[in-house]
C-alpha cells in the first residue's frame, strides 16, 4: 500500500502544517496515532512500511517521524538506519513507537541510530502529543531561520551591487578631482608664480596683491583635492595590522611640525610605550591630523601645550588621546567637529579645510574603534580614541 497524505504539496506545508510522519504496518495503529495528532493541525503522513515511508522522504522533509518497531520485511531499527543513511533526513528525529515493553525492546541500538524517543503502549496521547509539538516547532523556528537567512543573503547581494557601483564613480570621482579639476589649480599655481618672478617688481601694490590672492586661493583648493582624495584612499584602500609604536609616531610628527614653523613656542608631552595595533600609514595620519588639530588651535597661546598619551577606563579599555590648552569649544556643537568642512571657528582665524577631523574619523571607523571629544572654551580640547 502506498503512503497516505493530508497535504497535496511539500511546499505549502509550512504555511498550512508542519510534516509528521507516522510509520506502521498496522491501519487500526495508524487511525489511532492519528486521531491523537490531528488536534496539533499539522499534515500528517502515513506510511505502511518501511519501504513506503522511504519514498515519502524522497518527496518532502518532515519535522518528526514516528516509526513501529516491530514491521515484517523491514523492521523499525532496519527503516531507521537506512533513514540515516540519507543525508536529507539523517538528522529527523525518530521517535520509536512499540507495543513491547522496555524488556523486550532493544533500545540501546534505537539511540544508537538515532532515536530521541520510545514510546510504549498504551499511548497517553496528551504527552505523545507534547512530545511531537517539541520538534515541530523546532522544525517551524529551523525553516523560518533558513527563509530569514535566504532573505539576509538577497539583501547582502543587492547592498554588495550597489556598494560595488558606488565604489566605481567613487573611484571615478577621484579620479577627475585628481586629473581634470586639480591639474588647471596647479596651472593657475604655476603661472602666478612665474608672473610674479618675472614682473613681481614693477607690478602695482594693487595688482599683486590680486594676483597672490590668487594663488592663495588655487593652492587651498588644490589642498582640498589632495584631502578629499585622502578620504577616498582610506575608505577603499586595503589595511594591514600590526603593532605600531605610537610615542614614535608622534614625536616624529611634533618634529615635522616644529621644522615648519620655527618660531611657535609648544611644549610637547608624550607618554612613552604607547603601543597601538593598526594600519601604521593610517595611524600616522590619525595622528598628525589630531596634532595638527591641536597645533592649529593652540597659536594664540604664549606657550602651546599639547598632550599625548593613553588612560585605562572603567571597563578595561584603553583609550589614547591627545590633550592641548587651545582655544577649545562648547560641547554644544561637538557633534560637528568630525563633518567634512564643517567648522567651528571663523577661516581667517583659523585656517584649513575642515576635513583634518574627518578624516580621522574614518581612520577610526576602518579599524572598527571609536573617537570623541571634549572640550571648555578657553580651556583647550581633548580628542580621546579607542582603537
Amino acid at each position: 500500500m502506498k503512503a497516505r497524505r493530508t497535504s497535496p504539496t511539500s511546499e505549502a506545508r509550512t504555511e498550512t502544517g508542519v510534516g509528521i510522519l507516522i510509520v506502521d504496518d498496522d491501519p487500526a495503529k495508524l487511525v489511532a496515532l492519528r486521531s491523537v495528532l490531528e488536534p496539533l493541525g499539522e499534515n500528517i503522513v502515513e506510511a505502511h512500511s518501511g519501504a513506503d515511508a522511504l519514498r515519502s522522504l524522497l518527496k518532502e522533509d518532515y519535522a518528526v517521524i514516528l516509526l513501529d518497531v516491530r514491521m515484517p520485511i523491514m523492521n523499525g531499527f532496519e527503516t531507521a538506519e537506512l533513514i540515516r543513511q540519507r543525508p536529507a533526513s539523517e538528522l529527523t528525529p525518530i521517535i520509536f513507537v512499540t507495543a513491547l515493553d522496555q524488556a523486550q525492546t532493544d533500545m540501546g541500538r534505537g539511540y544508537d541510530l538515532g532515536a530521541v524517543d520510545f514510546v510504549f503502549s498504551p499511548i497517553v496521547p496528551v504527552i505523545l502529543r507534547a512530545k511531537v509539538q517539541v520538534f515541530v516547532e523546532l522544525y517551524r523556528s529551523q525553516y523560518e531561520l533558513k527563509r530569514y537567512r535566504k532573505q539576509l543573503q538577497g539583501l547582502v547581494q543587492e547592498r554588495t551591487t550597489a556598494l560595488t557601483a558606488i565604489n566605481r564613480e567613487l573611484d571615478s570621482f577621484s579620479h577627475f578631482l585628481g586629473q581634470d579639476v586639480r591639474e588647471p589649480f596647479k596651472t593657475i599655481d604655476g603661472l602666478t608664480r612665474a608672473l610674479l618672478d618675472g614682473e613681481g617688481k614693477g607690478l602695482e601694490p594693487s595688482v599683486r596683491d590680486q594676483i597672490l590672492r590668487i594663488r592663495q586661493a588655487s593652492r587651498q583648493i588644490g589642498e582640498l583635492f589632495d584631502g578629499l582624495q585622502l578620504i577616498f584612499s582610506i575608505t577603499r584602500n586595503d589595511m594591514s595590522r600590526e603593532e605600531i609604536d605610537l610615542s614614535g609616531v608622534s614625536m616624529k610628527v611634533i618634529q615635522q611640525f616644529r621644522d615648519k614653523d620655527p618660531d611657535r613656542a609648544v611644549e610637547a608631552q608624550i607618554q612613552d610605550q604607547l603601543i597601538v595595533i593598526g594600519d601604521p600609514h593610517m595611524v600616522e595620519i590619525l595622528i598628525r591630523n589630531l596634532i595638527s588639530n591641536a597645533w592649529k588651535f593652540t597659536r594664540h597661546q604664549k606657550l602651546g601645550v599639547i598632550a599625548i598619551g593613553k588612560e585605562e577606563m572603567v571597563r578595561g579599555e584603553t583609550r589614547f588621546f591627545v590633550r592641548d590648552n587651545g582655544v577649545g569649544f562648547d560641547m554644544i556643537s561637538a557633534h560637528r567637529l568630525f563633518g567634512a568642512f564643517q567648522r567651528l571657528h571663523s577661516q581667517s582665524e583659523f585656517p584649513g579645510e575642515g576635513i583634518g577631523l574627518a578624516t580621522a574619523q574614518r581612520i577610526i571607523n576602518r579599524h572598527g574603534g571609536r573617537i570623541w571629544a571634549e572640550g571648555v572654551v578657553g580651556e583647550g580640547a581633548t580628542f580621546y580614541f579607542v582603537l
